[in-house]
């Protein structure tokens, strides 16, 4: 009987080690950091004449919104996020500009001291947090941070935007460059409240944009971190 107990403990040992010879199983590599399309979830802000959110893409992905006449305007469209970043990733978003009725031209010429002439465009955005809230509006110019140059012209069409998270492609509320302002470009990245896009153009890429002379939609179908 001791014999026969000693040959069993023998075999369990020795599976024992046997499993622990295997391999361990590979880590699944790492996705990409993805942000809501679900348009209740992102807000629109610092805008006149429009809803609180986009509207649903009927069975698509995404969302839409249609631009104001000349009795409104459409500034930022944000949506809470706070993984953070590293100037390795870039920000993605697929966007398309469809004409709805007439020739409608794209208006920025919303305030008298708006006197510069690049045309009306969307660009990608970051907010940091600013005193425990959701909101940047007078927080630090570092808080702040727009893809600069890169941005997506508004006019119809279907267009896809890469802007890496490199610090001399963004610029802060004060038009300083992230390479000039590295220490707030870095802790706007890892310590994010929000991401989206601003609508503007002359001198500035958040004042708004509407539309004349016709009518206009913008749909979202894609916004990643990667």
């Amino acid at each position: 009987m001791r014999c026969l107990i000693g040959l069993l403990l023998a075999c369990v040992a020795t599976a024992s080690l046997s499993a622990k010879r295997e391999p361990a199983a590979p880590k699944p590599a790492p996705t990409p950091a993805g942000v809501t399309l679900n348009p209740s979830s992102w807000n629109v802000r610092y805008s006149a004449g429009m809803p609180d959110h986009p509207s649903p893409l009927a069975g698509m992905i995404g969302w839409y919104l249609d631009f104001p006449n000349a009795s409104g305007s459409v500034n930022y469209l944000t949506t809470a996020y706070t993984t953070p970043m590293t100037q390795t990733q870039s920000v993605t978003f697929t966007a398309q500009v469809v004409t709805t009725s007439g020739e409608p031209v794209f208006n920025f010429m919303l305030e008298p001291w708006n006197t510069c002439t690049a045309p009306a465009h969307v660009r990608a955005y970051i907010e940091q947090f600013y005193s425990n809230k959701y909101d940047a509006t007078y927080a630090p110019a570092t808080y702040r941070w727009w893809a600069n140059p890169t941005a997506m012209l508004l006019a119809s069409g279907v267009a896809t935007v890469t802007m890496p998270l490199a610090p001399d492609q963004w610029s802060d509320a004060e038009g300083a460059r992230g390479s000039d302002q590295l220490a707030g470009f870095t802790a706007a990245l890892g310590h994010p409240a929000a991401i989206g896009m601003t609508f503007g153009g002359g001198c500035f890429f958040g004042h708004g944009v509407n539309v004349l002379d016709g009518t206009a939609r913008f749909i979202l179908s894609n916004y990643a971190v990667q």
